[in-house]
């Protein structure tokens, strides 16, 4: 779009770590390039980046000992406050930030609804999650927000169909109440640090999970995946980047019989040495919105096994740059698909190449582009209005 904005983009935290903040992050960085002015107004500024265009606003944060749904209605009023005394702006965008401010033009949904995991969880998983948004305060607090943002936003952006399908059908909203679609990128790797694709590694093989959500990202059928396919006498192993073992964990492993074929990493600042550990990286995730670790690794040469119900399945092509896992809670299809990929070093690599050749596709200027190009249509709607009024 040619309109230069000033654009008032509102989150708990401007930064880079973490997926939501590394996503506003990068949508902040792709205007301001773009000459479009942002004005942060959020709880931290953690990001380090100054620029003649950018303005940040600060908002109190929660008081020390607050529970879940005390913080969440502190943040909405603190943030409305913001909003309101530090226009005008052309565009108010929330990133998934609750507000009740009388602007709020787009919002962009990170998460999924609260009630998702009563519909994709497993049987117990699913009770759980009732229970809990039928009784506790944090849970319904969500779900009435997350409500008031789509009705009251102009436009709502989703990270992938899979979310957006989810909130309509949640809150039934209209079929043709405007959205966009606006996947993250990945920044890319350099060309010196790409791994070389020789095919399957002597010694086991290697894959890795990425992540802290081990219910919410599968971790609990990645393991039964890993007992069966130790049972079938495969040679392989498993990495986990993100978390410590704990003792509940430790039980589980020993109680599948493969505590030693698992090895937890705990927290990584430096992802690229782990990539280099691994020849897959699985996500069998139960929710996910996008997940931006398949795409990492994929820079690396690791093939990515996917659940179909994460959102970055949706920018890949299952047995061209990865394998889809088409029922998320079946251990044993997870299982077959990892053995597939261990037992056929031809399909390896050729998933491998593809896969890097993938991710140079998926980049944040297409993020900053279809953002956008939803602002258009915020500012092509506003304007019709007023043509109306003024006949």
């Amino acid at each position: 779009m040619t309109e230069k904005l000033h654009i008032a983009l509102v989150m708990r935290l401007f930064s880079s770590q973490g997926g939501l903040e590394l996503y506003a992050l990068k949508l902040i960085e792709g205007l301001l390039d773009r000459g479009h002015k942002v004005t942060v107004i959020c709880e931290s500024d953690e990001s380090n980046i100054s620029h003649p265009n950018l303005a940040v606003v600060n908002f109190a944060g929660a008081k020390k000992g607050s529970n879940k749904w005390q913080k969440i209605e502190h943040y909405r009023q603190v943030a409305t406050n913001a909003v309101n005394q530090s226009g005008p702006f052309d565009i108010v965008h929330s990133q998934h930030f609750p507000l009740h401010s009388s602007q709020l033009d787009a919002v962009t949904f990170h998460n999924h609804t609260a009630g998702r995991l009563s519909l994709v969880g497993y049987p117990l998983e699913r009770l759980l999650n009732n229970f809990k948004m039928a009784t506790a305060k944090a849970y319904k607090l969500r779900h009435k927000y997350d409500l008031e943002l789509c009705q009251k936003a102009l436009m709502r952006i989703f990270v992938a169909t899979v979310m957006k399908d989810d909130f309509y059908n949640t809150y039934q909203l209209d079929s043709a109440a405007p959205f966009a679609i606006a996947p993250p990128g990945a920044s890319l790797a350099q060309e010196s640090e790409a791994l070389e694709i020789n095919g399957v590694s002597k010694g086991p093989f290697t894959f890795l999970f990425v992540g802290k959500g081990m219910r919410k990202k599968g971790l609990d059928t990645l393991f039964k995946a890993c007992s069966i396919l130790n049972k079938r006498k495969l040679d392989f192993r498993l990495v986990i980047a993100g978390l410590k073992e704990k003792p509940l964990q430790k039980f589980e492993l020993a109680n599948l019989g493969i505590s030693n074929k698992v090895e937890f990493l705990g927290y990584q600042k430096d992802m690229a040495s782990v990539f280099r550990m691994a020849q897959a990286l699985v996500l069998p995730s139960k929710i996910e919105p996008f997940g931006m670790a398949p795409i990492q690794a994929m820079q690396y040469g690791l093939v990515p096994i996917v659940s179909k119900v994460c959102g970055v399945s949706e920018v890949l092509s299952d047995n061209s740059d990865s394998l889809i896992l088409q029922n998320h809670l079946s251990a044993t299809e997870l299982a077959d698909l990892m053995a597939k990929l261990m037992g056929n070093a031809e399909l390896y690599k050729k998933l491998s190449h593809q896969a890097t050749q993938s991710a140079q596709s998926i980049s944040w200027h297409k993020t900053v582009d279809a953002t956008e190009a939803a602002y258009g249509r915020i500012m092509a709607k506003r304007d019709n209005t007023l043509v109306k009024g003024d006949a």
